[in-house]
């Protein structure tokens, strides 16, 4: 089978098309034929060897992905052949075929075509762990959401939208994403280039602060956002997009009495990670949730498409398909 591999810790122009064995899925496994995958900025940085999760060469990046089931292993029942699933790992997604533990894997739903299930479980079940499993956000409160024209972001502005958020603020690189950002729920849009997120928060809210500011950037964006928190209110730390790690004072986090939450959806208890699909399945069925797909590239072009996403011109997601 083909596989889209890094041999050596590198640049996405350093990806091959190898051929290698087709796996075997093993006791409580089941093989995914792949029809489409998601690109995210992880991959990036995995094949990089920047990625805290650091993987040994040769690997195939690739963290979820859609298709169906072509046989299962011993003890798994339940997943007829053909069925179409989803499926998210920690990398090893731009294949033909790959194992999966069964408990990493959902059953597609009738209405949801492959390309929106190859990347839902990743961007939409971060952003509801987040802001419902552990930010609580509550009907009527203030969201500020960095980089939200990312597929993490506008996954976070649609379900603050869909669960009650009373005002919903976001930040962008550039105009044209403003407006797709406004078109998936975002009240407030600042361009960070021409003008200052902080200033604009404090605004909206007289002075009070966002409830909830949702960052998968990091760095310096992290540490300004501690000025426009409200009281009791909590920064979700999602990820580093920036490449920079935060660094929080202690005794602001004590006299402004804000929470620092950190996101890593591996972490959360089966039952609370449960409950939020059974939620995200029936909010994509009732119409309310819609992944956005800006770019689409054959698995074969992995490298262009790593090119793309750094390039920070995408608005959502990128597909890759067989």
């Amino acid at each position: 089978m083909r596989a889209i591999r890094i041999h050596e810790f590198g640049e996405p122009k350093d990806l091959r098309v190898d051929e290698v064995p087709r796996p075997e899925p093993g006791p409580g496994e089941v093989l995914v034929r792949v029809r489409c995958a998601a690109l995210n900025f992880p991959d990036i940085l995995k094949i990089a060897g920047k990625h805290q999760n650091k993987i040994e060469p040769p690997f195939a990046p690739g963290s979820e992905f859609s298709g169906t089931v072509e046989a299962v292993g011993e003890g798994v029942e339940g997943y007829p052949l053909g069925e179409r699933v989803f499926a998210r790992t920690g990398h090893g997604g731009f294949v033909e075929y790959v194992a999966v533990p069964v408990d990493k894997v959902v059953r597609t739903p009738e209405a949801m075509p492959d390309e929106d299930a190859a990347v839902f479980s990743l961007v939409y079940h971060t952003s509801y762990i987040a802001l419902i499993h552990r930010a609580r956000l509550q009907p009527g409160e203030t969201v500020l959401v960095h980089s939200a024209a990312g597929g993490v972001g506008l996954a976070a502005v649609q379900i603050a939208r869909a669960k009650g958020a009373g005002k919903i603020i976001a930040t962008v690189g550039s105009d044209e994403k403003a407006d797709a950002v406004r078109e998936n729920g975002a009240d407030v849009v600042v361009n960070y280039r021409t003008g200052d997120f902080v200033d604009v928060v404090k605004r909206e809210t007289d002075g009070r602060g966002a409830d909830i500011i949702y960052d998968p950037v990091g760095g310096e964006l992290s540490e300004r956002s501690t000025k426009c928190i409200a009281s009791e209110g909590r920064i979700l730390i999602i990820g580093f997009t920036s490449g920079a790690f935060s660094k929080f004072r202690s005794n602001h986090l004590l006299v402004k009495n804000y929470s620092v939450i950190g996101v890593l959806i591996g972490r959360t208890n089966a039952s609370a990670s449960r409950r939020c699909w059974d939620e995200l399945l029936a909010l994509y069925e009732e119409g309310v949730l819609k992944p956005v797909i800006s770019h689409r590239f054959p698995m074969e072009e992995a490298a262009a498409a790593m090119e793309m996403l750094s390039s920070r011109k995408v608005i959502g997601k990128i597909v890759l398909n067989w």
